[in-house]
């Protein structure tokens, strides 16, 4: 097969994958000027950081509640600390480097496609599904321009996707 018949084959996959909000999940989209940052806490796990340029908060992925909180990040390291999380170091992502989690144990994982660069998709794969086998099952969860950070938080119960003026955050229905 040549190239041209593979790049014809994956466009015809990813044109298979529907588009929106995962079956399960609920979806809330935050406006954040100038994100620089993003990072879910190990130990309360429902808890996003997220640093822009207009400052940093933490957002309650559970209720959609905002708190703003000094600012308190190391680029170097990919670490931030926020109030509302005690001492814990959180690990972030976003411009400067780092990345979140790309899977979970009950299965689920993040990949992502870009047939029309610098356009990148993410894709939503449930339950060990890969979207070149089963294409259907799978969801395209982003579809624009230059994702900063994204991925799931340590108990897979919510995800996020980072771009420079916002935040989606999804949540799985019942958590």
């Amino acid at each position: 097969m040549g190239q041209e018949e593979d790049r014809k084959r994956l466009l015809n996959l990813l044109d298979e994958i529907p588009r929106g909000v995962p079956a399960g999940w609920e979806k809330e989209t935050f406006a954040v000027g100038g994100l620089m940052y993003l990072g879910f806490s190990n130990l309360q796990t429902e808890k996003l950081v997220v640093i822009s340029s207009q400052g940093q908060s933490v957002v309650d992925c559970r209720t959609w509640e905002k708190v703003w909180c000094t600012e308190c990040y190391d680029e170097q390291d990919l670490t931030a600390c926020a109030a509302p999380l005690g001492d814990e170091l959180i690990p972030i992502a976003g411009g400067g480097g780092g990345g979140l989690r790309r899977s979970v144990p009950q299965g689920d994982g993040l990949d992502t496609a870009a047939p029309f660069w610098p356009k990148e998709q993410i894709i939503f794969m449930p339950r060990y599904a890969s979207w070149y086998q089963s294409p259907e099952t799978c969801t395209v969860i982003f579809d624009d321009y230059a994702p900063l950070a994204f991925g799931f938080s340590r108990c897979g119960n919510y995800m996020a996707v980072g771009t420079s003026s916002e935040v989606d955050i999804f949540r799985r229905i019942g958590e």
